[in-house]
């Protein structure tokens, strides 16, 4: 079963095509609209996959919005066969999310291997409207 090693949202990302590094812009937990809905702009989702233990079985991996009230949409789905590599990095990089309203907000990173869908992680994204002045 693969493992999760890291898993990040952030306004940009850079991927050095010599080395593989990635540099995260801007790490985001919240955002601040003017007014609902909003729809918030593009950000990345990024992480890291530790495939040592994982086979060769493909797998899948789903990014789900979950809204203060429990609604959850799909964002994003990735079915992935293990090459032999020991390490997989999977980014997303998610247009403009649409938002009803203000509270927490949740990104939550899912992983199918052989049944059930597992959550891995849930990243918190805090949605507020700005006070007017």
């Amino acid at each position: 079963m693969p493992e999760l090693v890291y898993a990040l949202i952030c306004s940009d990302l850079i991927i050095d095509k010599d080395s593989s590094s990635t540099s995260f812009i801007r790490t985001i937990e919240h955002a601040v609209v003017p007014a609902f809905p909003a729809t918030l702009p593009p950000i990345y989702f990024a992480s890291l996959w530790d495939l040592e233990g994982a086979g060769t079985t493909p797998f899948s991996i789903a990014l789900d919005l979950v809204s203060p009230e429990g609604r959850e949409i799909t964002l994003g789905m990735q079915e992935i066969t293990p090459t032999g590599t020991m390490l997989h990095k999977m980014n997303f990089q998610l247009p403009g999310l649409k938002v009803e309203g203000e509270g927490k907000h949740v990104l939550a990173v899912s992983v199918k291997a052989d049944g059930d869908w597992e959550t891995r992680a849930r990243l918190p994204l805090y949605v507020f409207k700005s006070q007017e002045q």
